[in-house]
Formats: C-alpha cells, structure tokens, sequence
C-alpha cells in the first residue's frame, strides 16, 4: 500500500512538472497581453475551492519561481564563468534561487502593502494573500526583463542591456500605475506618484536586504 502511495505521488508530481511546460509560457503570455486582467484573474481565484484554483494557469508565487530557476540556468549556460564567483551559503544553486526568490518578493510585498492601505483595508493574512499573489504576476515581467538586461550588461552589451531594463521597467510602472488606479478609485497622476514613491523605497531596500543577507551568509565581506 505505500508503495502504491509512493507511486501515485510521483505520478500526481511528474504530472505538474510537465504541465509547467505549457502552463507556463501560456501564463506569461497572458500577462503580457492582458496584465490587468491577469492581476484581477489572481484574486479571483483565490476565492475558487482549493483543488480548482489556477486550473488554467500556474499560481504567481510558482510562476515567480520558475522564472528564477529559468534565468538562473540561462546565466550559467551564457556565462558559465560566472558560477563560482559567490561564496559561502550563496554559492549553493539551491540557497541562490531561494535567495532570489525572497529577495524578488519585495516588490510584490511592498506594493501588495501599499494597495491594502490605499484601500484602508486591514493588514491580515487573508486580506494580504489576494494583493500579494496579484501582484506576483505584475513582478514576473520586469524580474525576466530586468535580469536579461543584467546578463547582457555583464556580457559587455552594455547598451542593449539597459534598453531591455528599461523596458522592463517602464511596463512595470506602467501596469502598477494602471492597476492602482482602478484598485483603489484614483486619478492616474497620483497613482502613478505613489507607484514611483514606492519603487523609490523598494530599490534602496532590495539592495540592502541583499547586502544583509549576502553578508550573514558569508558570500559578501566588507573587508577587502
């Protein structure tokens, strides 16, 4: 009987793995074109019964970790000399993408943060679960842009680089901009200040949680 247990987990797991392959791609795909439905279809799904939520897509948080383990493979593919220059905990494939994945997180927290306020709703788990997975979806295009701008900077293509982040970027304020506008009952301009004032804190914060953790782990010394 545990072994029949056994298999049927490992059935049940080959089965997700290999729909990520077409869910995946096809979910992105549907943030790009439709971003604020997307960010609407997050929340409302969250609301369906357990075992029928995200039938016909994958969930933001797994999204956000696929795109990572995705980015991750490609810069070592791409740069493969790259691979040992972290130490310490870091240097481990697994402890960086758990790392990345935390650190990422920010944006969504800090922006899943400000929609609750806006909305003077009350800071809880429930309340804050809808905004956070919503705003997992809206992440996961500027994460792939703005990584791939990264590696083509570090790959002396310094120009094409920044023009990728940037474009990552501008779609990131953008979809922000629209989305709290039509959350929270605002005027575009003033949507669009809180989303530039809350990327002016999330930036400065993610390289310091970087820093921190980089430090703790011992992949990053102050002394030279």
């Amino acid at each position: 009987m545990d072994f029949m247990k056994l298999l049927k987990s490992l059935e049940e797991l080959l089965y997700e793995l290999i729909s990520w392959f077409l869910f995946y791609p096809l979910t992105l795909w549907r943030i790009v074109r439709r971003p604020l439905h997307m960010l609407s279809y997050a929340e409302r799904q969250l609301l369906e019964e357990e075992d029928r939520q995200f039938d016909d897509g994958l969930s933001p948080p797994i999204l956000l970790l696929i795109s990572l383990v995705v980015l991750h493979s490609l810069s070592q593919a791409v740069q493969p000399e790259q691979e040992h220059v972290l130490s310490g905990l870091l240097a481990d494939d697994w402890n960086l993408l758990i790392f990345r994945a935390v650190i990422f997180s920010l944006f969504p927290l800090l922006f899943g943060l400000l929609q609750l306020k806006l909305n003077r709703a009350r800071l809880t788990r429930t309340t804050f679960k809808p905004v956070f997975y919503s705003q997992c979806y809206a992440t996961v295009p500027f994460v792939v842009l703005a990584s791939l701008g990264l590696q083509c900077v570090t790959a002396n293509q310094v120009l094409l680089g920044w023009l990728i982040g940037g474009a990552g970027l501008v779609w990131y304020i953008s979809v922000e901009t629209l989305w709290l506008a039509r959350s929270a009952k605002l005027r575009p301009a003033i949507s669009a200040f809180f989303v530039l004032a809350t990327l002016v804190v999330a930036v400065p914060l993610f390289l310091l949680s970087a820093l921190l953790i980089g430090l703790a782990s011992g992949s990053v010394s102050l002394a030279d």
